[in-house]
């Protein structure tokens, strides 16, 4: 079975090369950027957060560095809570919606320059993710809440499907909501933003927490994954 699953990985990875190497380009780029930008700007967080209109302006270059890749979801959350309050919580989420829209058309531009095809070209994976299509809400809700799914590498991987955008908005909405107000709360109580961001501490019950978040977004995946082979499975056996 394992030898089964490597072989069709390999075969994968083979027909896909580009998609593969988007979805480590952009699981490592957030943070790599995030770091430089903090490096750089976070004396001048205060200031922004002072002004209405830089307030404005910051949560709508916050929505174009997500949907990019450039920044993390939690590290906008930490920002917030940080420097602008419960303020920041509300315009959180105005710009995650935005984001998100704006994520899912640009992850299928990006597949269509870099793979040539803005539709998978391994049938296998083709077939997958056509099975997923039927529970599409519960599929962003785990993929969200998972505090180690980068938010822009989450849109480039599921761009390729025929993404019904009802349920992608609302699963993106509540499946980050609870893993936001925890990055957002712990922004309000740390008093050295460059400290935390770059050597993150949590009270006990977040670290309790965020694990239970990555087990239980986990098990959810394994379990529309598990569904979506058996669909699978029955369609090519009958």
């Amino acid at each position: 079975m394992r030898f089964i699953l490597l072989r069709n990985f390999q075969q994968m990875l083979k027909a896909e090369p580009s998609w593969f190497g988007l979805m480590v380009f952009f699981g490592a780029m957030p943070a790599i950027v995030s770091s430089s930008l903090l490096l750089l700007f976070h004396e001048e967080i205060p200031i922004i957060a002072a002004s209405p209109v830089y307030t404005l302006l910051f949560y709508a270059a916050a929505a174009f560095t997500m949907f990019l890749g450039l920044t993390p979801t939690t590290f906008i959350a930490v920002i917030s809570g940080y420097a602008f309050g419960w303020k920041g919580l509300g315009l959180m989420l105005v710009a995650y919606p935005s984001a998100a829209l704006m994520g899912l058309v640009f992850g299928k531009i990006i597949n269509k320059w870099i793979t040539g095809s803005a539709d998978f070209v391994h049938p296998g994976l083709k077939r997958f993710f056509d099975a997923l299509g039927d529970r599409q809400f519960l599929l962003f809700f785990f993929c969200r809440l998972s505090p180690v799914l980068p938010f822009a590498m989450t849109n480039v991987a599921l761009s390729r499907m025929r993404v019904k955008i009802l349920p992608y908005i609302t699963g993106t909405m509540v499946g980050m909501f609870p893993r936001t107000l925890l990055f957002f709360l712990a922004g309000t109580q740390t008093r050295d933003l460059a400290a935390f961001l770059q050597n993150p501490s949590y009270s006990r019950s977040d670290q309790l927490v965020l694990p239970l978040f990555v087990l239980i977004s986990i098990a959810g995946l394994a379990m529309l994954f598990n569904r979506a082979v058996k669909r699978i499975s029955q369609k090519y056996t009958a």
